[in-house]
């Protein structure tokens, strides 16, 4: 007891929790006075985990992610250090929006808490704020276009491509662009916050809790409990099930996602995180010159509102009754952020061409992962997949093929695509509508005909299809012997197709013959000359890779695009 008194007696320590504990909370304890307290815990959470990740993280374009993937893949628990970071960032955003709800319907933010309410607005677009620079800083694939997406809204605003510069060190996303970010992270938003939330607890203790409308002020002093033990219980238990459901979380998925290093020349498929959605979907309906609207009006009318909620409230009690005009504002807004935010998930669970992309995303992340276990060269980022022996044959195809085909999520559309190339299904996508982008739709080729369904039914297609895949031979894999012979006949006879396809090596015909067709040999006499007579003949396009590239490049090329071919 003497050292408590030695420190009461210098700092009067003990005095100040005293009153801080034996405050008197008008109407007693409730839960709906929690959310304040649970934000405190949230973010006094985030700085320490802040503070842990930044013993690893580097904040550079070329170490950036190398040192996100050590942290995540390489240190003891670090992955579930990073995932409960990244999850309590998104768990900050929900308390923010559920504790404004619960000031709202309490009319917290009439006089005399007027400054309260408008430091509370302003913290929680502190909060958006960290979620946004914090998603930037591992470097991967999903923060580098998210985050894209979020400052090119930023610039389409007028007057705002100045501060879109500012905030990224130029006209382009570079090595200022992250250690910008990092600073507003790490340092600006920190302090902040911290000071927002010193004046806001000031406040807080001037006024204190909000009591319910409905209870007159003799039962109010009736029901008042001191803030120790009571509200202190309901604040702890509450901190303590958000704790708890964050480490579930974390430990459920396994921590937070990391893509392959970011790389500005792919075709990334950008979504930004879920609090923003809403922002992204609105886009949607506003484009040229009417995004104005999405960017500026829209967002600036509700930001003016919400700042304006005690002058528009002019009802003379706080029961909800008589608030309705506001409380109808705020479920207006409420509403149309929940709408767009759901029909912006709805829409991409249903877009094929996005699922794909994440598909072809993830698979690029386990990959990068995989190598960077082997160390990261010193360039960092996207040098990673220099570890990978195939890596030459991608940049092989980089340089020679990808102005022209897409593979791996990458590349142009002016000649037929390697996504899931060779497969059952793209060969029966192919033989439907030969003239169909993917395929031979940006060329000029236009000979082949599509096959409709009147000309053939799905299942006689499928016998078909069988049959051609069986022209490959075992490097193919196994066929269904019973349905090759029923695509034969169909291929000899109603269909015709051997008018115009060859079925055996080396016989001209007035399509490519299709002997070997999709093995790594028949897509090699291809890259070293696709106007060959038993080829592509005259409507080739392809320019001719025999002379140009060695033997063994075009033998690589052929098996990278051969391993493009589902597994079935």
């Amino acid at each position: 007891m003497r050292i408590l008194d030695w420190i009461e007696a210098r700092t009067g320590l003990r005095t100040l929790m005293g009153h801080a504990l034996n405050e008197e909370v008008e109407g007693g304890a409730r839960v709906q006075y929690v959310f304040g307290s649970v934000l405190t815990y949230l973010f006094m959470q985030q700085v320490v985990l802040g503070i842990l990740l930044g013993f690893y993280y580097s904040p550079s374009a070329s170490a950036a992610w190398a040192s996100t993937a050590y942290l995540n893949d390489q240190v003891a628990a670090g992955w579930f250090l990073r995932g409960l970071h990244h999850h309590g960032s998104s768990a900050m955003v929900v308390v923010v929006i559920l504790h404004m709800l619960q000031v709202v319907w309490a009319g917290a933010y009439r006089a005399p808490r007027e400054v309260n309410w408008w430091t509370g607005l302003a913290m929680g677009g502190l909060v958006l704020a960290f979620a946004l620079t914090g998603y930037l800083l591992p470097w991967d694939q999903k923060g580098y276009w998210a985050t894209q997406v979020a400052t090119g809204i930023m610039g389409s605003v007028p007057g705002g491509e100045p501060m879109q510069q500012a905030i990224q060190g130029g006209p382009e996303y570079g090595n200022l662009t992250i250690t910008r970010f990092y600073a507003l992270h790490v340092f600006v938003l920190p302090i902040s916050l911290t000071l927002l939330l010193v004046g806001h607890l000031a406040l807080f203790r001037r006024h204190g809790v909000t009591p319910p409308a409905g209870l007159s002020a003799a039962e109010l002093k009736r029901k008042a409990q001191p803030f120790w033990p009571n509200q202190l219980f309901l604040d702890v238990l509450a901190m303590a099930l958000c704790g708890a459901a964050l480490v579930l979380l974390t430990y459920q998925t396994h921590g937070a996602d990391l893509f392959a290093p970011a790389d500005p020349a792919s075709n990334f498929v950008a979504r930004p995180e879920w609090y923003f959605l809403f922002l992204y979907q609105l886009l949607k309906y506003f484009e040229g010159p009417l995004q104005i609207v999405a960017t500026v009006l829209l967002p600036g009318a509700v930001a003016v509102t919400l700042f304006a909620l005690p002058w528009i409230d002019r009802a003379k009690t706080r029961k909800a009754s008589s608030r309705w005009p506001v409380l109808t504002i705020v479920g207006l807004l409420m509403a149309g952020v929940t709408a767009l935010t759901g029909i912006a998930m709805a829409e991409d669970a249903a877009n094929e061409s996005y699922q794909h992309g994440l598909e072809v995303a993830e698979k690029e992340s386990a990959q990068a992962r995989a190598l960077a276990l082997l160390g990261v060269p010193v360039a960092g980022g996207v040098a990673v997949f220099d570890n990978d022996p195939k890596n030459q044959t991608r940049k092989l195809f980089k340089e020679h093929c990808a102005t022209c085909h897409t593979i791996e999520g990458k590349g142009g559309a002016e000649a037929p695509t390697f996504v899931d190339y060779g497969g059952r299904a793209w060969l029966t996508a192919l033989i439907r509508n030969p003239g169909d982008k993917r395929f031979y739709g940006a060329t000029k080729h236009t000979t082949m005909e599509p096959l409709t369904v009147e000309a053939a039914s799905d299942a006689e297609l499928a016998a078909v299809v069988e049959y051609v895949h069986s022209l490959g031979g075992p490097e193919l894999g196994a066929s269904d012997a019973a349905l090759v012979a029923k695509g034969k006949a169909l291929w000899d006879g109603k269909l015709e197709c051997s008018s115009c396809h060859e079925v055996e090596a080396g016989k001209d015909s007035t399509g490519p013959t299709l002997a070997g067709r999709g093995t790594a040999a028949w897509i090699a006499r291809i890259i070293a000359d696709s106007s060959a007579k038993d080829l592509y003949g005259d409507t080739a396009e392809m320019p001719k890779f025999a002379g140009k590239l060695s033997p063994a490049e075009i033998e690589a090329l052929a098996q990278y695009v051969a391993e493009q071919r589902p597994r079935e």
